[in-house]
């Protein structure tokens, strides 16, 4: 049992039981956790989430397991917004004040997973059954009163989903001479039933719907590996996965050929397409403390539904009227006419993702082990569907190129340090240079610090997680502030107990959680601002806790 409380009203409470003492043939865990928290907002957050858990296993035979899970959370809380900056250099509100304490929302999860396994000489089995449902609800307000000058913009975003699948695997491996091949096959599916909604929705009441839709994607997949170690010194791994996805949307609010007062697309119809995707590994080990690797393969984006649906109907009618005789830019005029981006039939729905890796890891001197890769991704331009405005936009193809370090070293058995460190540089293709930034790309990323465990019966931790400034916006007009936070937590055990300290945020600095450049009114100004708009991360504050085994 865990007992946690600390400032800004915070509690968290768990419980852990394990049935029987640890039977071989069958045992289980069954876990619970509250928590609550008013932050440290003008406006109380006032989240509160539940948690449980709950997992059983049986053995069949020697051979054979069987695995039970399932799970769920609940959780509502109300929100201070991302705050436009110029409103608290004003002062008008302070960093952790609100100007629409209206938003908020609440979200549930529940999970039920059923999984066979089984392992005989060099054949193994395993299938996995899974069933989730889903329910969100947020109301939010980014732009205040941007589009809506009298009642101001808040918008509710509503989803309720079922998702089930099934994915197995059966993995044979087989020595030939002094070549070890480790065989894998697997396929499964997943699918996904959802009620999707957006609406205005001004002090929580609804004014009008922007869009709302029942979508149904399904994904069914098969793929294949192997694994072949030659020897000491090298291996191999090669693979391939074809993905089959169709997309189903009903459109409840109107047509291809409405032309809504709201702006915005609106279009019903269905989908498909299938992609093959390789992947290569290459391990080279001169010796027992080295390892030199490149990895290459593919892979895809699977867009929002919507989406796809929108970029299909527009490829319809750029088909239909052209064998009515209309010209390229008679298209393109009514496509505009009916909220729809002309360029969207000229884009594919799965846009594919290229990467590549090479670097090494090592074990020095038996107590520091170091890795280093350097990777290089592309991805094609796709149309990406806004979830908070209902509609689709152009996203040109993208690439990025960036250097992974990664250190451990133990310094004693029971004291180490460790850090972890990204550079990168991601860039926009096809737009000019000094305007092809992708927003809020991160260029330089670190976490690390010092750990102390099992020292007499204290632990002991130190870490820091720092990342640089970035550009907010394509142009870096708007720049999202970088930071650096060190976070401290210490225990004590003694008999059955243990008692703990944590204090986040160390040093007390002013640092953003969420940050955006985003174009937004006040109902007293005459013309809107695009600037950097803020969810303040929290300050110093510290917790207690207690920790009870029996």
């Amino acid at each position: 049992f865990d007992l946690e409380l600390g400032q800004f009203n915070t509690l968290k409470t768990t419980l852990l039981m394990q049935t029987g003492k640890g039977n071989a043939r069958q045992n289980g865990i069954i876990a619970a956790q509250y928590y609550t928290t008013d932050g440290p907002f003008d406006n109380p957050q006032g989240l509160k989430r539940l948690n449980i858990f709950g997992k059983y296993f049986i053995n069949i035979t020697q051979q054979s397991r069987l695995t039970f899970t399932v799970s769920g959370f609940n959780s509502a809380w109300n929100a201070s917004g991302q705050v436009p900056n110029r409103v608290v250099k004003a002062g008008i509100i302070d960093r952790f004040g609100a100007l629409d304490p209206m938003e908020g929302g609440t979200t549930s999860r529940k999970d039920m997973s059923l999984v066979y396994q089984q392992k005989q000489d060099n054949h193994l089995f395993r299938v996995q059954a899974y069933l989730t449902n889903y329910t969100f609800k947020l109301f939010s307000d980014f732009t205040y009163y941007l589009e809506d000058t009298v009642n101001g913009d808040m918008i509710e975003q509503n989803e309720s989903r079922w998702l089930s699948g099934m994915k197995a695997t059966y993995q044979t491996s087989r020595k030939i001479k002094s070549t070890l091949f480790i065989n894998t096959l697997g396929a499964g599916f997943r699918n996904d039933a959802i009620k999707s909604a957006l609406w205005h929705s001004p002090n929580r009441i609804r004014m009008n719907a922007l869009s709302n839709a029942g979508i149904n994607q399904a994904n069914l997949f098969v793929w294949g590996q192997s694994k072949i170690i030659f020897n000491q010194h090298w291996r191999i791994e090669i693979g391939l996965r074809g993905d089959y996805i169709t997309y189903d949307v009903d459109d409840h609010l109107g047509s291809a050929n409405d032309t809504l007062s709201n702006g915005l697309p609106h279009a019903s119809g269905y989908a498909q397409q299938a992609m093959l995707n390789p992947k290569f590994n290459v391990v080279y080990s001169p010796g027992a403390k080295l390892d030199i690797y490149f990895n290459a393969g593919t892979g895809f984006h699977s867009n929002d539904a919507r989406n796809v649906i929108f970029t299909k109907k527009a490829k319809e009618i750029e088909q239909v009227m052209t064998r009515k005789g209309l010209s390229e830019k008679e298209i393109s005029r009514w496509l505009i006419k009916h909220n729809f981006n002309p360029q969207q039939q000229f884009t594919g729905t799965m846009p594919r993702a290229y990467g590549v890796e090479t670097g090494f890891r090592a074990e020095l001197f038996k107590r520091f082990n170091l890795g280093m890769s350097v990777w290089y991704m592309y991805l094609d331009k796709e149309f990406v569907y806004v979830g908070d405005g209902g509609y689709s936009e152009l996203s040109n193809p993208t690439q990025r190129l960036g250097l992974d370090c990664e250190g451990r070293l133990r310094i004693a058995r029971w004291l180490w340090a460790d850090a972890d460190m990204t550079i990168s540089q991601g860039r926009i293709n096809g737009l000019p240079k000094g305007s092809n930034y992708i927003p809020l790309a991160p260029n330089f990323t670190l976490t690390g610090g010092i750990t102390m465990a099992g020292y007499h019966g204290f632990d002991f931790s130190l870490r820091t997680i720092h990342i640089g400034s970035r550009p907010a916006n394509e142009d870096n007009t708007v720049t999202a502030l970088g930071y650096t936070l060190i976070n401290l937590g210490a225990a004590c055990h003694w008999k059955r107990y243990t008692f703990s300290v944590t204090i986040e945020n160390l040093l007390n600095t002013e640092w953003n959680e969420a940050q955006f450049d985003t174009e937004s009114r006040m109902k007293w100004e005459n013309k809107p601002v695009d600037e950097l708009h803020f969810t303040p991360g929290n300050p110093r504050n510290a917790r207690l806790g207690i920790r009870v085994t029996f």
